[in-house]
């Protein structure tokens, strides 16, 4: 009996103990949470000569794991190795900047708070330095794809750095002509290092999001919940507060916070019209897919991504002229911000527009206006838009049938779904061919988009067509495209079929095609 208490005692306590660790997201004393921490990147994170971890990101996430109850410990690193180990998953949980280009291979949190970018250069120059001087100059950054791809576009001569604080000093000795860096970095830096031969000026660049980051995604979730708590009590204010971006105290214009009301309200109504009009559609899928809530939740929540990222642009670049002195930003700078939130603003206006335009496909009953149409001509000219646009060294295809062909077909709704496949292709070929191939098929046209592209992952194949899909299916450009949706529409509407497979002829790519029902002239 006496061991049978013990052992009731011992269960008990083992109980007690996985409860415990469960409750901690799988982290417990013995085997705590690993937080990368950056040595050199004043003064979000930093590492005194004693080897202990400082700076803001330390003292807010020292907050963050105590509210979750997570045991934890620092691991300081170069960068290089801290993004590598976060990526990895050598590393629990790190912070970074949100990059599209990582969305796919890692977690990232809501944001915690926004980054703004700015321009140093040294005192002695005759003004600042913008991005419209730019051609021409050494301007020197820390990698980032956005940053490299806008100065090659205005002509300046890119020159990557890895330590800020020494090319700061570089940077004041005449080495290059200017350095882009954050606002926060630029006003920190100078000050410590007593640079006062440099100065910064704000760019009307796109805000970056600063976010957590991990392999762990219920992590992550559990953070975001979180984060929420800590914005609304004050904690990220009050951590962040000499680094996070901020109106000071200027009141933003009435008309800007009506623009984005409107688009909010539209954006709206325009998912509730579509979901009312493909409510049966839907559904069909739905169940076809065998997991409903979860293609629902995964559309909202690329819908969701898409509506936020221009309306983040339109308050940040608006916050930006609120928060700079007239007399800081010349008249050329200010216009370029308005055409900023002018742009952002129609990008948000394209994403609707998509969505009217594929209830409106859905809607229609006499959708096409078929007349006589010389289809070589047609597919030659798609052939020709698309080899202007290839990534180099990419070469563009067309295999058509002998002795050419005329049908009785809607000119404007082949373009649609043609060019929409060519363009997929276009975008993700790097290198190889895209082909296209067109031809007579059982009473019909045949149309094949081939490419060498990087393929279909698998689990998207069943759902490529959805309007509901695998939430990285159609985001391209932090936009989800409905490209692919629509042309399923246009093609159903027309009792035609789409559909894709493996490129298995090339051993690499996707081959994209349709047939539709057409009267055949020859």
């Amino acid at each position: 009996m006496k061991l049978k208490r013990v052992y009731t005692i011992l269960l008990l306590i083992t109980l007690a103990v996985l409860q415990a660790r469960a409750d901690r997201l799988g982290y417990w004393d013995e085997h705590p949470l690993i937080f990368g921490v950056d040595m050199n990147y004043a003064p979000m994170e930093y590492v005194d000569d004693e080897g202990i971890p400082h700076g803001l990101d330390v003292e807010f996430t020292k907050r963050l794991m105590k509210r979750l109850n997570i045991p934890f410990t620092f691991a300081p690193n170069t960068w290089e190795n801290i993004a590598d180990d976060v990526l990895k998953g050598k590393v629990d949980l790190g912070m970074m900047v949100y990059s599209p280009y990582r969305k796919d291979i890692t977690n990232y949190s809501r944001a915690v708070f926004r980054l703004y970018y700015q321009m140093v250069y040294r005192t002695n120059d005759k003004r600042p330095i913008g991005l419209r001087d730019a051609r021409g100059r050494e301007i020197a950054f820390m990698m980032s794809r956005p940053i490299q791809d806008t100065l090659q576009k205005l002509g300046a001569k890119p020159f990557l750095i890895k330590n800020l604080s020494e090319s700061l000093h570089d940077l004041s000795n005449g080495k290059f002509d200017a350095l882009i860096c954050f606002r926060y970095q630029a006003s920190y830096l100078i000050e410590k290092e007593g640079l006062d031969n440099l100065s910064a000026t704000d760019l009307a660049l796109m805000p970056r999001e600063y976010c957590y980051v991990s392999h762990d995604k219920q992590l992550i979730d559990t953070i975001n919940v979180m984060l929420d708590r800590m914005e609304a009590d004050g904690t990220i204010d009050e951590v962040y507060g000499d680094v996070k971006a901020n109106f000071g105290g200027l009141k933003i214009p009435g008309w800007v916070w009506a623009v984005i009301a409107a688009l909010v309200v539209f954006a709206l109504m325009s998912i509730i019209v579509i979901q009312r009009r493909s409510k049966k559609q839907i559904l069909r899928e739905m169940e076809r897919a065998q997991k409903s809530e979860e293609l629902k939740d995964i559309f909202l929540s690329n819908l969701s991504h898409a509506l936020r990222t221009p309306l983040n642009a339109i308050i940040g670049f608006s916050d930006l002229l609120m928060t700079t002195p007239r007399e800081e930003m010349s008249e050329e700078e200010q216009k370029s911000l308005l055409g900023l939130v002018n742009s952002n603003g129609l990008q948000l206006l394209h994403l609707i527009n998509e969505l009217l335009s594929l209830s409106d496909i859905e809607g229609k009953t006499q959708l096409f206006d078929r007349k006589v149409a010389d289809v070589d001509a047609e597919m030659s000219a798609y052939a020709s838009e698309t080899r202007l646009q290839l990534n180099e060294g990419v070469e563009m295809k067309v295999v058509e049938p002998i002795g050419g062909m005329r049908a009785m077909l809607d000119v404007n709704l082949l373009r649609l779904v043609t060019m929409h496949l060519l363009d997929n292709a276009r975008q993700y070929t790097t290198e190889g061919t895209v082909t296209l191939t067109y031809f007579a098929k059982e009473d019909g046209l045949y149309v094949e988009v081939k490419d060498t592209g990087c393929g279909l992952p698998e689990k998207l194949k069943a759902n490529i067509f959805s309007l509901l899909a695998d939430k990285n299916t159609y985001v391209q450009n932090e936009t989800p495209g409905l490209g692919l949706s629509i042309c399923k529409a246009v093609i159903d509407k027309l009792d035609g079929k789409i559909g894709a497979r493996d490129n298995e002829e090339d051993g690499r790519g996707t081959i994209v095609w349709f047939w539709a029902p057409v009267k055949l002239l020859n």
